[in-house]
């Protein structure tokens, strides 16, 4: 069963059409003990403060991540000086290319504290950060309480994005509040509680502003300190290590995440069909269902690379095409489906393929 949902998240963005968003896959932490592994795995250790000048170390262990009552719970905990934590991702097991992403969730309080629900571009080791792209669903600094942070992360736009809106959130760290990123191949929106606060559509999408054509991971942890997190007033040694010397335990408790399929308007285009007419001409790939080989038409005097990518989104093959060259050899894939991106002078078409 986890199979179907992995591959039909992989394709669901033009799969096929609903009145109403359908759930796709989710975790409702139903468990008991650590996350299920067949939907999560761990970062580890301190890796030079993640880039951030982060100081927790984050481990494995059930102190800091754990199942009970229905939730996952994330805790980040002090002993003596040293902080622990968790950081948990989804990384080949459970990866998406656009839909609807919610996470229901009670956010840890105390200055000092950086927890954070977001996305990765599953082309992180070959692509590197910011290139692969990142999406903030929610991330929120324990300093400004109930100010809750949504952002993008890309080669245009790293570190202090400028991609980035805030949102006040009541009780949220009593209550439990819905955090959730709409994600379509024209733009993001970002909400909470249903209420949206933020919409990223850059005027031109190329690599370099819109890396969102290709799967994404999920992640949730608490990171302490560092450059989002640290409150001035506690920093010593010139570290950004600003956390509440009363503080001794920080908790997030995570309800669910789901991710959802949802309709798209016509313009985008109908299942099967990336057949659309953009400044560089049309764009083409046929034919789909393919056995052995695919050919891309394009107007003459036009270049087009692209990736084809498994259901985990592991990518399995690059190719380049030309007007005079429009071919390429997929005779080494196994049947099944894959999720196919094609680029041409900076427009991007993304859809699913059928090799059979």
């Amino acid at each position: 069963m986890k199979t179907i949902l992995s591959i039909i998240l992989l394709v669901f963005s033009f799969a096929s059409f609903a009145q109403q968003d359908t759930l796709l896959w989710s975790d409702e932490f139903n468990g008991t003990g650590p996350p299920d592994p067949a939907n999560w795995s761990y970062d580890l250790g301190t890796n030079n403060g993640w880039g951030n000048q982060e100081i927790q170390i984050y481990t494995n262990s059930t102190q800091n991540s754990y199942q009970e009552n229905g939730s996952l719970f994330i805790k980040a905990l002090k002993s003596y000086t040293t902080w622990t934590s968790a950081r948990i991702i989804t990384r080949n097991k459970v990866s998406f290319t656009y839909g609807r992403v919610v996470f229901r969730a009670k956010l840890p309080a105390g200055s000092g504290t950086w927890p954070a629900l977001w996305l990765l571009g599953q082309n992180l080791s070959t692509a590197g950060w910011p290139a692969c792209g990142e999406i903030d669903v929610m991330e929120h600094a324990g300093k400004n309480p109930g100010i809750v942070h949504s952002a993008l992360h890309s080669s245009s736009s790293s570190g202090n994005t400028v991609n980035t809106k805030t949102t006040t959130v009541a009780n949220f760290n009593t209550e439990f509040h819905l955090y959730e990123a709409r994600w379509t191949p024209e733009k993001i929106e970002f909400s909470v509680d249903s209420n949206l606060f933020y919409t990223y559509n850059p005027a031109v999408k190329n690599e370099s502003t819109w890396p969102f054509h290709r799967p994404f991971f999920l992640i949730m942890n608490i990171a302490m300190g560092g450059t989002f997190g640290s409150d001035p007033q506690y920093e010593t040694n010139g570290l950004k290590n600003g956390i509440d010397p009363s503080l001794y335990y920080a908790i997030m408790e995570i309800d669910y995440v789901r991710v959802y399929k949802f309709s798209y308007p016509a313009s985008i285009g109908e299942p099967g069909d990336i057949n659309k007419k953009n400044g560089t001409g049309s764009l083409f790939f046929s034919p789909n269902p393919a056995n052995g080989k695919i050919h891309i038409q394009l107007m003459p005097g036009k270049e087009a690379k692209g990736t084809l990518y498994d259901i985990v989104g592991n990518d399995v093959l690059h190719f380049q095409a030309s007007d005079v060259s429009p071919e390429i050899d997929i005779s080494s894939l196994a049947k099944g489906i894959y999720l196919i991106s094609i680029e041409s002078e900076g427009i991007y078409k993304t859809n699913k393929l059928v090799v059979n």
